[in-house]
């Protein structure tokens, strides 16, 4: 995929104007402007549901972009990196997924929402970086969703700042990874094992509707054989709904599915309730529109990360 730059005016006292290397074709899908703020920088992974954060104060500049042809993560972030560094940035964070701390670190950050902004909980990377007189922050964000990828960018700039401008550039191509599809039963092990996440696409639920209904379910099957071979991992069930509703009440929703499709591993499966935990998103990751009555089908489902493995 060829690439362009951003030309993006971080100033910090006399420090020249940074670019940073976007995509070919990366839109531009919301920024917001403070001119004068204060923010925090992640600086460590979560910890206890808490993500160590530096204030920085100035300009607020955020920027969240959509890429065509899903990229991974660390395809879209690997040359931001590499600027930053042949920039004399220093690097404050830099993790991904379940070493930033997963579940916890996402929503310890302060993030552009969807539609504009996606984070897959299984599948993102973090770069935190400031020049060496503090004067300019850059935390950086990169992740994809069912079909595109996605780049979150906040700069914390000296007050006075001009604005960051876009010039294109072609540099390198890149090429990126194929993407995952969703995957079926047999094939879950492999999914968790080599992306870190599954959809159970057999986990149904009307809009609306919480309690998982009785019968036979070959993902939970599989679920529970993979968890029995590996007692090691643990996995955290993650409900998600469609966008109907209220924020609140759909991460109610979401969090009540999950929940039950712990109980049916635990008490029909015989999974070790240690090994599984329920959480829920509501409608802030969807993996297709919800514009549409199929689309708000896909959205409702839950989906299997792992979260750690413990020793």
């Amino acid at each position: 995929m060829i690439l362009r730059a951003a030309l993006l005016s971080l100033l910090a006292g006399p420090v020249a104007a940074l670019t940073l290397p976007l995509p070919d074709g990366a839109e531009l899908t919301r920024e917001v402007s403070v001119p004068e703020g204060a923010r925090g920088v992640p600086t460590g992974i979560a910890r206890d549901g808490e993500v160590p954060k530096t204030l920085a104060q100035g300009m607020i500049s955020i920027q969240a972009y959509r890429v065509a042809e899903k990229p991974t993560p660390a395809a879209l972030l690997a040359p931001l990196a590499a600027r930053l560094e042949a920039e004399g940035y220093q690097t404050l964070l830099s993790c991904e997924t379940e070493s930033c701390g997963g579940f916890d670190f996402r929503f310890g950050l302060e993030l552009i929402p969807p539609p504009h902004m996606f984070v897959d909980l299984g599948d993102f990377q973090v770069l935190s970086a400031r020049t060496p007189d503090a004067g300019t922050h850059v935390s950086i964000v990169a992740s994809r969703s069912q079909s595109d990828g996605y780049l979150h960018i906040t700069r914390i700039l000296p007050l006075g700042s001009a604005p960051p401008s876009v010039e294109t550039t072609a540099v390198a191509p890149s090429t990126p990874a194929a993407p995952p599809g969703p995957a079926a039963a047999g094939d879950l092990a492999t999914a968790l094992d080599t992306e870190g996440h599954v959809v159970l696409e057999d986990l149904l639920f009307g809009s609306g509707t919480t309690n998982l209904p009785e019968g036979t379910y070959p993902s939970l099957t599989a679920l529970a054989e993979y968890l029995s071979e590996n007692p090691q991992i643990e996995i955290a069930l993650v409900g998600h709904t469609d966008s109907s509703g209220d924020l609140d009440i759909n991460v109610d929703i979401s969090r009540q599915r999950a929940a039950s499709a712990r109980r049916a591993l635990i008490a029909r499966y015989g999974v070790n309730p240690a090994q599984v935990q329920a959480e829920g998103m509501g409608y802030l990751a969807p993996r297709a529109s919800n514009l549409t009555p199929e689309g708000r089908e896909l959205n409702r489902r839950v989906e299997a990360i792992v979260t750690s493995t413990r020793p």
